[in-house]
C-alpha cells in the first residue's frame, strides 16, 4: 500500500520518533511542512496519483475551517491527538469534530482515546484507536536522587486545561505538589527522575495525556486523575500495582499519604509502571500498529446535516 505522510512542523516536534521507528514496519514517504498554512498550501497544489493513503499528521483544531484542503486526498487517515477536545467544554471545538469528520466524507481518524474512538464510530464516523506514546531514547531512568517529593511538570495556562490549572495550583497553595517546567529532551528527563510522585491532573480529557507515560518511563510513582475504566484497560494500568489513581482532592490526599507511608510498596509500583511503559508504550510500539489500521478499506462518514453546517461555522478561521 503506497503511502504518504505530511506532518506540520509542530507536530513533528511530539510524533518524528513515532515517524522514524515506522520506517521498521512499514514504506512511507515523509512530507514535512510549516505549521497549517503550508499544510494548506501542500494539499491544494500536491499530486497524490499513485497513493493509497494520504495521512495527515496535524490537528484539525490547528487548520480551522482550512480543513477542507485536505478532501483533495485520497484515503485520507487524519492522525490527530487533540481530538479529546470533542469533549472538553472549555475548548472552541467542543463537539465539533463529528461535523467536520462527516464534512471531509471518505476519512478515517486515529484517535488516542479508546471511549472516544467508540463515540466517533457511534456517530457514523471511520475511527480507530491508537492511545499516546513516548520517545524511550529521550525519558529514561538515570540514577540520580530524587530531591522533589511530588510533583507536576507541564503546561497550566491554556484555557483547555483550566480544570487541571485549578487543581493544581490549589495543591501547590495547600503545599501538596511542586509545579515545575523545563526545556524539552534532556533538561526533562532530569527533572521528571527527581521527582518521586509525578501528580497528574487529566481533568476532563477523558484519556491519559503523554506526561503519564513519561513519568513512569523516568521512573516515578504516578499518581494521575482516573480515566473511563476502559482506558485503563487497554493501557495495562492497574490501581496499586503500577499507578496510583484518584477521583477527587481527598483521594489525592490519601493516596500520598499511603505512599509515604509505605515506601518499598511506592517503589514496587514505580518499578512496575517503568517495566509496562517501556514494554508497550513507547512510540515504536506505536508504529507496530500503524499498518493494520491503515489496511482496511475506509468508509463514507453519513452526509452534514444542518446541525453539522451550524457548528462548522464555529470550527475557527
Amino acid at each position: 500500500m503506497k503511502t504518504l505522510v505530511v506532518s506540520t512542523d509542530g507536530k513533528l516536534m511530539v510524533t518524528r520518533p513515532l515517524w522514524a521507528a515506522a520506517r521498521q514496519f512499514f514504506d512511507f514517504d515523509h512530507v514535512e511542512v510549516t505549521r497549517e498554512h503550508g499544510l494548506e498550501a501542500y494539499f491544494n497544489e500536491a499530486d497524490f496519483s499513485g497513493y493509497d493513503r494520504v495521512i495527515a499528521d496535524t490537528n484539525l483544531r490547528r487548520l480551522g475551517r482550512r480543513y477542507q484542503c485536505l478532501k483533495r486526498a485520497p484515503g485520507l487517515v487524519v492522525f490527530d491527538h487533540d481530538v479529546c477536545q470533542n469533549n472538553v467544554r472549555t475548548s472552541e471545538w467542543y463537539r465539533r469534530y463529528p461535523a467536520v469528520l462527516r464534512d471531509l466524507g471518505e476519512v478515517r481518524i486515529i484517535v488516542s482515546g479508546s471511549a472516544l474512538a467508540e463515540q466517533l464510530q457511534e456517530e457514523g464516523i471511520d475511527a480507530c484507536y491508537l492511545p499516546k506514546g513516548y520517545d524511550d531514547t529521550v525519558i529514561q531512568p538515570v540514577d540520580t536522587p530524587r530531591t522533589e517529593d511530588c510533583a507536576f511538570v507541564g503546561r497550566v495556562k491554556n484555557k483547555v486545561y483550566k480544570a487541571r490549572k485549578r487543581f493544581l495550583l490549589r495543591q501547590e497553595k495547600l503545599g501538596k505538589v511542586a509545579l515545575l517546567r523545563a526545556e524539552p529532551g534532556e533538561a526533562y528527563n532530569r527533572l521528571l527522575n527527581q521527582i518521586r510522585f509525578f501528580v497528574s491532573a487529566d481533568i476532563g480529557f477523558g484519556e491519559y495525556m503523554i506526561k503519564n507515560f513519561e513519568a513512569m518511563a523516568a521512573g516515578c510513582v504516578l499518581v494521575a486523575w482516573r480515566q473511563p475504566p476502559q482506558e485503563q484497560q487497554a493501557l495495562g494500568f492497574v490501581e496499586g500495582e503500577n499507578v496510583l489513581l484518584y477521583s477527587s482532592e481527598a483521594e489525592l490526599h490519601d493516596k500520598l499519604t499511603w505512599l509515604h507511608a509505605n515506601p518499598d510498596k511506592a517503589d514496587a509500583i514505580a518499578r512496575a509502571g517503568q517495566r509496562l511503559v517501556s514494554q508497550q508504550h513507547t512510540w515504536t510500539e506505536r508504529a507496530r500498529c500503524f499498518p493494520a489500521l491503515l489496511a482496511p478499506a475506509i468508509r463514507q462518514a453519513p452526509a452534514v446535516n444542518w446541525i453539522d453546517k451550524w457548528k462548522i461555522m464555529g470550527a475557527g478561521k
